[in-house]
């Protein structure tokens, strides 16, 4: 019995000292998710009649500073930007107390500038509040901030308050904000601790972190009238771009020889035409009169140096331009870039073939014998008679009209076009089925407008691509009821865009600061419409100023 238990307990005694031996690996406890806490402030956060040139922060742990020079806000300004240091658990302000207005609430608003030493979590919206008289200024102005285009909220833009003594048209671009906030992810602002006061206010997305409007290198929502702050208040901006002032070429391609292209900075009516009058006839323009922020065209029988001069019909302003042109070493290859307007096989409702060249077409040498269309309905399988029409140097429209629902081959044999040079076309073949009525379907607006005025209303995808317009123009004697029918409609989802027309130039135009013009309002009915193969549908749509 005791050499039992004598072995039980040797048996136990090794057990427990392998269990002891077990390597295991160290978890190091939970992540800390807790950002700094402030113990103490020196003077007390709140503080009124200050009158002091630091301040010291007092933390429950070691501190950094993130982002400071980007998260700091002062408000209002002062001259001197306070300097600010971390040490182990504390943090130091210095500021130039010289500098601070009598009666007046100062703001160190830190964002997220105060972050632990170790996991970096930081402190939200952390700010210090003092005041240099009796009490404390407590009005807060809230705000949100959307694009003018499509009322989206805009993120993270310099919001800015100007004091009423500060005028001029370049007030903007000119003074830093007295008093200044940063919009978050939602398009939202918060201004605290602000006085009774009138404000110029403005918000722009201040690129180059300069708290400065840039101009048209910026998106800007400013307030055509001043604000009066009396009580806490709440307020929207519309954000634009603002069109360039001045236009002018941005750049030039001569991706090969034969084309070329002139970029723009901003969308013109521009008239193409050679600097060199014999060469008038070797120039073609696409798009002619369509207004544009590319100029495209083909050119001809020009060799080293192409000189074009482009008039501008809306500023009547001409300039003139050299190119070098390239050598021409590929022209056989680019006959043989043909393409269709065909898309996944398929044809557009009541649409036509139309092939496109990437070189000038000799418009005069084709032959159609040499190209050949079948269809197939019902398994039977008969030859289209063809005719089409030149619609420039290198683009060639079939007249054709084809039937709903059928499928289609198009053959063209070698030496069917030719270029400029005499080189021919390869041989090629196309397969498309055209759509049928039953695949598509309807969309009736039932609208009201609240005015008279003008609108352009657009169907729109969630995307923001447009499938179809229409522009409304309602007289004084005019019914503001209007009905809008939108056939064809590809099956998806949709919703309906109303752009407030106001110069009935039939288009979206948006602002100018200078003219204190804001841009044309826009409103997009929240409801999404669903569009239903071979399906109508109707939708009501009280539209309010």
């Amino acid at each position: 019995m005791k050499n039992f238990l004598r072995i039980l307990f040797v048996l136990t005694t090794i057990f427990l000292l392998q269990q002891c031996a077990q390597v295991g690996q160290l978890t190091g406890g939970k992540r800390d998710t807790t950002p700094p806490k402030l113990l103490e402030a020196v003077p007390a956060n709140q503080s009124t009649n200050f009158n002091s040139g630091k301040i010291t922060l007092k933390f429950d742990e070691f501190v950094q500073l993130k982002n400071l020079n980007s998260q700091l806000i002062v408000t209002p300004k002062l001259k001197t930007q306070p300097e600010v240091e971390a040490s182990g658990k504390t943090i130091h302000i210095y500021i130039k107390k010289e500098e601070l207005q009598p009666n007046t609430t100062y703001r160190l608003f830190f964002g997220k500038a105060i972050a632990d030493m170790h996991e970096g979590n930081s402190m939200e919206n952390f700010d210090y509040v003092f005041s240099t008289g009796a009490n404390i200024d407590t009005i807060k102005l809230k705000g949100t901030i959307t694009e003018a285009f499509n009322n989206k909220a805009v993120k993270e833009v310099l919001v800015g308050l100007y004091s009423p003594t500060q005028t001029g048209d370049s007030l903007f671009y000119k003074e830093i904000p007295d008093y200044m906030a940063r919009g978050n992810e939602n398009g939202e602002f918060l201004f605290s601790n602000l006085p009774k006061q009138t404000f110029k206010v403005a918000a722009f997305t201040d690129k180059n972190k300069n708290s400065l409007y840039d101009g048209e290198a910026e998106k800007i929502a400013f307030m055509n009238e001043d604000l009066n702050l009396l009580s806490d208040t709440n307020i929207h901006l519309n954000m634009f771009q603002e069109e360039p002032a001045k236009v002018f070429i941005k750049k030039t391609q001569m991706p090969y020889y034969g084309l070329a292209r002139i970029m723009l900075n901003k969308k013109s009516h521009i008239k193409l035409s050679a600097l060199n009058k014999e060469q008038l006839n070797n120039l073609s323009e696409t798009f002619v009169n369509k207004e544009k922020d590319t100029v495209s065209f083909y050119y001809k029988d020009i060799q080293d140096t192409l000189g074009v001069v482009l008039e501008n019909l809306d500023t009547q302003k001409t300039d003139t331009l050299k190119l070098a042109v390239p050598k021409d070493n590929s022209a056989r290859k680019r006959l043989k870039q043909m393409n269709a307007n065909i898309s996944n096989g398929t044809l557009p409702l009541n649409g036509k073939i139309k092939f496109t060249f990437q070189t000038w077409t000799d418009t005069l040498r084709f032959d159609l014998s040499k190209i050949n269309m079948t269809s197939q309905e019902d398994s039977l399988i008969s030859d289209v008679p063809l005719s089409g029409r030149w619609l420039g140097v290198t683009d060639y429209e079939l007249n054709n009209t084809f039937k709903e629902g059928t499928s289609y081959l198009v053959k063209i044999d070698t030496n069917a076009f030719f270029d400029i040079k005499g080189f021919s076309n390869d041989s090629v073949k196309f397969n498309f089925k055209t759509k049928s009525k039953i695949e598509f379907g309807k969309i009736t607006l039932k609208m009201l407008f609240n005015d008279k005025g003008s609108y352009i209303v657009q169907l729109i995808k969630v995307n923001e691509a447009i499938v179809r317009e229409q522009f409304v123009s309602l007289s004084l004697s005019s019914s503001n009821a209007v009905s809008l029918d939108f056939t064809d409609v590809v099956p998806d989802t949709y919703m309906v865009k109303i752009i407030f027309d106001e110069n009935r130039n039939k288009k979206w135009d948006s602002g100018n600061l200078l003219r204190k013009k804001q841009a044309e309002k826009v409103i997009i009915n929240s409801k999404q419409i669903k569009v239903l193969a071979d399906w109508e549908m109707e939708e009501e749509i009280l539209v309010k100023d």
